[in-house]
């Protein structure tokens, strides 16, 4: 499935420019502070949590690089607030089925926004770790180029089906930015995290498909056409 781009959102030119200004805005406190060696063999370590069941997932301990380049920082930064996006897009998704404004929503389908929340926070704490031991201030905020565009979109949906497209549209973004970013990150252990995230929204948008009626692994190889560049 392939589904139309949000209204106002940026095409993906649009996206790499966007993202440089964001990244220049959002990091220019940090870059400075975070210069450094683009692999460094002294880090530390995290495991996160899934709150819905409150067991370590899979994969969940990672290396957090001490040192990260100017053009990793970058990245982080906008992986942080696409993260941030995701967590909060999802919550409203919550809260809108708890207010009743989706009409019937299966269990199954609560159950699985509740894990893919939890998921999307847990890499967010992941990123900011990332940040925070370069010595920059950790990322609270959704994308700003994006956010805009996302919020227009959620105040017309009405039921679950619009809520599911547009989870799927963000996490088809997501993926995209972190298969791409595989290739542009310089420190090992960051390369690591970006892979270790961009499989399981991969997972995501297999669900989202499934829920929407669609062929849940529609591609053979996963695509880095929607992806949001540093």
């Amino acid at each position: 499935m392939n589904p139309e781009p949000i209204a106002g959102m940026p095409t993906r030119r649009r996206f790499l420019a966007g993202a440089a200004v964001l990244g220049a805005g959002l990091g220019a406190g940090f870059v400075l502070a975070a210069c450094g060696g683009d692999d460094d063999d002294d880090a530390g370590s995290g495991t996160t949590t899934d709150a819905a069941t409150g067991t370590t997932a899979a994969g969940a301990n990672t290396t957090v690089p001490g040192e990260v380049s100017s053009g990793d920082a970058e990245i982080a930064v906008l992986a942080a607030g696409l993260e941030a996006l995701a967590v909060g897009t999802y919550q409203a998704a919550l809260d809108a089925a708890g207010a009743g404004a989706l009409g019937e929503v299966p269990p199954a389908v609560a159950e699985f926004v509740t894990v893919a929340l939890a998921h999307h926070q847990a890499h967010l704490d992941a990123w900011n770790d990332v940040l925070t031991g370069a010595g920059a201030e950790a990322v609270t905020e959704p994308n700003g180029i994006l956010k805009p565009a996302v919020d227009a979109e959620f105040a017309k949906v009405t039921d679950v089906t619009g809520a599911a497209a547009l989870a799927l549209t963000l996490e088809q973004a997501a993926a995209a930015t972190y298969l791409e970013a595989q290739r542009t990150l310089t420190n090992k252990d960051a390369i690591l995290l970006a892979g270790s995230i961009q499989i399981v929204d991969a997972q995501h948008v297999s669900i989202l498909l499934y829920v929407l009626g669609e062929y849940p692994v529609p591609d053979v190889f996963a695509k880095t056409e929607l992806a949001v560049a540093a």
